[in-house]
């Protein structure tokens, strides 16, 4: 009998709550749901690395994104990143202040890539860990934050939809 009153309050203490509103926008949760597809789970992609620097403060990589047709209509203003980790590491992912509509019909390659920063005390424990066991895919977690306006029926609306994470890609520092 303790195990069923204890249960609901483990469950709700595990899952993250969101604030109601972020920068002005209502935060709404809701799935995007995918076109058809049968070669393609994720809602997006992140592609090979375009460029790959180095410096004094840590290591950038320009990743371009890919995000697959939705049923959903709407524009994206802009995207927000947050806790985002790859291969145990801690990375921050620049703000993506370019707009763009949902794709409906075919994915949709964004114009420019994201800039994942690593800085140099991060950097230098990823790299020998890197040295020491190198990895064919990494593991990108995290959170984004997609802020826009959203249509339901005729009606739009200014939304921020969460979305959770999870992705793999191929190890940019094998090639």
């Amino acid at each position: 009998m303790w195990l069923l009153l204890i249960c609901p309050l483990f469950v709700q203490a595990q899952s993250f709550t969101y604030p109601k509103e972020i920068r002005g926008y209502k935060v709404e949760r809701t799935v995007l749901e995918l076109k058809e597809s049968k070669t393609q789970d994720d809602l997006i992609r992140l592609g090979d690395p375009q460029s790959v620097s180095m410096s004094s403060l840590g290591i950038t990589l320009e990743i371009p994104i890919v995000v697959f047709p939705v049923k959903q209509k709407g524009k994206v203003e802009f995207l927000v990143f947050e806790k985002m980790i790859v291969n145990g590491t801690s990375v921050k992912i620049d703000e993506y202040h370019r707009a763009f509509d949902l794709p409906n019909k075919n994915p949709l390659t964004l114009r420019e890539p994201l800039k994942f920063s690593v800085y140099l005390p991060n950097a230098i424990l990823a790299a020998m860990g890197e040295l020491r066991n190198s990895r064919k895919k990494w593991v990108i977690s995290g959170r984004v934050f997609v802020f826009g306006r959203f249509k339901k029926s005729i009606f739009s609306f200014k939304r921020c939809i969460p979305i959770e994470l999870d992705l793999t890609i191929q190890n940019p520092l094998r090639k």
